[in-house]
């Protein structure tokens, strides 16, 4: 009985030391580098080419959830839903606003672009936010979706002209105070618009015209202290330009004049969010890009870029790799 007792003992101190080092091999991936590798399609778990043009994130729960453009089916993309815990290694969630399915408009004579993910506080909802757009870019419009879970059945809340106002490439900002921002192109390309979202982001409830006259879109926007930073590209279809930068204390006046940021196309991206990674040791910012039409739109190349924001001045690294403590902030160059 003694020896049974002795060798049940010694298995469970066995299965005790294994549990012990398994949470510990899961802390030390948590705290390790993360390697981006750019110029190449992005892959799933499952080894399915991921589908989220023009992404969009969300931080929640030590995930990063990230919705997109599914263009595998030609021109009319809906939207896919993503999550990650470093980054890198992505896990296929579903399809969050599906052709046909939410709403009998999308696929047929409406299309979906630059879907954004938010999370109203006031709610605890998640809200998307896009470009509701018909095949001839003549519908100029917005649309919102909303659901209780991130990864339920979306419903769409609201589709139409923001103030009445006619919107195309678009972005969303959150401010410290919880306060959400829908940004589009309007105007028939000529400004941007901020418009400030209701309480439960659903809504638009005050326009604010930007940059005007300067024909920007692709607007992505990130504060850091007291100074907002927006990066834009020209409108030039899908062939990559100038990145240029703003800045401004305020979000609705002030805006600086532009200043070109990296080379004349940008490293051949157009910005599509500002990823802040808040670390142990710095915080480090991530330019996410689209590479469009690289070779095809089905296959165009997400891309990510350290970038620095100091002295009302801008700085993207365009490195083919490069390492991301997550844990620290700290990023490193690998090449």
């Amino acid at each position: 009985m003694k020896k049974r007792q002795s060798l049940c003992a010694i298995a469970l101190l066995s299965l005790l030391m294994a549990a012990l080092h398994s949470t510990s091999a899961i802390a030390q991936g948590a705290r390790g580098w993360t390697t981006f590798v750019n110029g190449t399609l992005w892959q799933t778990a499952a080894g399915d080419t991921v589908q989220a043009h023009a992404p969009g994130f969300l931080y929640e729960r030590g995930r990063w959830w990230m919705v997109g453009e599914d263009r595998a089916n030609g021109g009319k993309p809906d939207v896919n839903l993503y999550s990650s815990r470093d980054l890198q290694h992505w896990r296929f969630e579903r399809k969050i606003i599906a052709n046909g399915i939410t709403s009998p408009l999308l696929g047929r004579e409406r299309m979906i672009e630059r879907a954004k993910l938010l999370k109203s506080p006031v709610t605890g909802r998640y809200v998307v936010w896009c470009h509701w757009e018909a095949s001839n870019y003549g519908a100029s419009e917005s649309a919102c979706f909303s659901c209780a879970t991130i990864d339920g059945d979306y419903v769409q809340e609201w589709a139409g002209r923001p103030c009445g106002i006619k919107a195309r490439d678009c972005n969303v900002f959150v401010d410290e105070d919880g306060t959400a921002y829908f940004i589009a192109t309007t105007n028939e390309n000529q400004d941007l618009g901020l418009f400030r979202l209701s309480t439960d982001y659903t809504r638009v409830v005050a326009h604010t015209p930007l940059l005007q006259g300067l024909r920007r879109e692709a607007p992505a926007v990130v504060k850091i202290g007291d100074t907002y930073y927006m990066l834009s590209s020209a409108c030039t279809g899908w062939a990559p330009n100038q990145c240029k930068l703003s800045y401004s204390k305020s979000l609705t006046e002030g805006w600086s004049p532009l200043e070109d940021v990296g080379d004349a196309t940008c490293y051949r991206t157009q910005a599509a969010a500002i990823l802040t990674i808040k670390g142990t040791k710095q915080t480090t910012y991530l330019y996410v890009g689209d590479r469009w039409k690289d070779p095809t739109l089905a296959e165009s190349k997400t891309i990510v870029f350290p970038v620095t924001f100091q002295d009302h001045h801008c700085q993207i690294f365009p490195l083919e790799r490069f390492q991301l403590n997550l844990h620290t902030g700290v990023w490193r160059n690998v090449e």
